[in-house]
């Protein structure tokens, strides 16, 4: 029975090396760095260089790191033929919608990968390259309904999107406490991405933000400023229409 396969790592470009071992070190993968790109263990599934040593690499299985707009892109392709699934019949992409939001990535129905995100921009750009780079007969996008805010700001962001997206009731899907504020996002957006929901036919008319939703983001500049600053409703506004960051308003009081 054979053994479970790693990445391997084989760069005398000393930048394209450094940031290869954060990107690694951030996911927590298992690898290998290789000294002689002729003698490739076997335990190692898929290796990563530049495009300049690919040539040289005896390893079926090789991705070119700076031919991906981001060193992590290329360790996520990596992953992806490590995992021997390039193609899906059906991808999906849950999202865990909020002020960091949870991102998860399953194929086939199961967790491929998550993530938990710092802003909407973010999610909105891994989102579209997932989409992207994914190769899959149908792909679905499906958001939790709650956060509505930050829900209609990601799906304003994949407006070009629309007929992808679902509307999930995300009730039951928030995780039991216990788990860090991180895993807990991730494991709501695993379970957002595991439900059937509503085709989204279109944001509803602009609202607002709710009385509410400002009070709840003032709790956040409270908690954020360690009781030492409470933002505006003005400012609040602001942070729920994405115009400055939490931490951005909490810096500027």
């Amino acid at each position: 029975m054979s053994g479970v396969k790693v990445i391997g790592i084989y760069t005398k470009d000393f930048s394209l090396y450094h940031d290869l071992m954060d990107a690694m070190k951030v996911k927590g993968l298992d690898f290998i760095v290789l000294s002689n790109p002729d003698r490739v263990p076997s335990k190692v599934g898929v290796v990563i260089t530049s495009s300049l040593e690919k040539k040289i690499v005896s390893c079926k299985n090789v991705v070119s790191a700076d031919n991906f707009r981001r060193v992590t892109d290329a360790v996520d392709k990596a992953l992806q033929i490590l995992r021997g699934k390039e193609h899906y019949m059906e991808i999906v992409i849950g999202i865990d919608p909020g002020e960091y939001p949870g991102v998860a990535l399953l194929g086939d129905g199961k967790v491929v990968q998550t993530w938990c995100l710092s802003s909407v921009d973010e999610t909105v750009g891994l989102v579209e390259r997932l989409l992207r780079d994914y190769n899959a007969e149908v792909k679905v996008v499906r958001i939790g309904h709650g956060s509505r805010v930050y829900r209609d700001r990601i799906i304003k962001g994949l407006s070009s999107l629309k007929s992808f997206i679902e509307i999930v009731d995300e009730t039951k899907t928030s995780p039991q406490t216990g788990f860090s504020r991180e895993e807990r996002n991730k494991k709501a957006a695993v379970k957002i991405g595991a439900t059937p929901g509503r085709r989204f036919v279109g944001i509803g008319g602009g609202k607002k933000p709710t009385k509410g939703e400002i009070r709840d983001v003032q709790r956040k500049s409270r908690i954020l400023s360690k009781g030492r600053i409470t933002i505006s409703e003005e400012v609040a506004r602001k942070v729920l229409e994405g115009k400055i960051s939490l931490k951005e308003a909490v810096e500027e009081k």
